[in-house]
């Protein structure tokens, strides 16, 4: 995706997604398994996977959360594009209506729908 290599190209982004892809990773292994997953090596293992002594197991679990991470980062990328740009042609009156349009908590969406009426 275009936005995951806006994240890519930018090396305070790529820090922070690891950090945050750190976070998420042990977060969501502490809440099935007993023994921590040390976070040196997993920081080894997210910068090069032939680095970082991990199980094939925790191998296998980083992976695939983060990918999820780099999945989440680059809609967020998007959405932060689509919000910055509606608000630049007066699409949107701000941010808490844009929110309450692409971002619904609680059918806010249909709330905000229902008023325009």
């Amino acid at each position: 995706m275009y936005a995951e290599g806006i994240v890519d190209h930018d090396p305070m982004a790529v820090a922070q997604r690891t950090q945050d892809t750190m976070r998420y990773i042990q977060s969501e292994w502490n809440k099935s398994h007993e023994e921590l997953m040390d976070a040196a090596e997993l920081h080894q293992f997210l910068c090069d996977e032939h680095y970082g002594d991990l199980t094939e197991e925790q191998k296998a679990f980083a992976r695939l959360h983060r990918d999820e991470m780099r999945n989440v980062y680059g809609a967020s990328v998007c959405r932060l594009l689509l919000c910055e740009e509606m608000l630049h042609r007066n699409m949107v009156a701000d941010l808490q209506t844009y929110r309450s349009v692409f971002c619904p908590e609680r059918d806010g969406a249909l709330r905000m729908l229902d008023r325009a009426e």
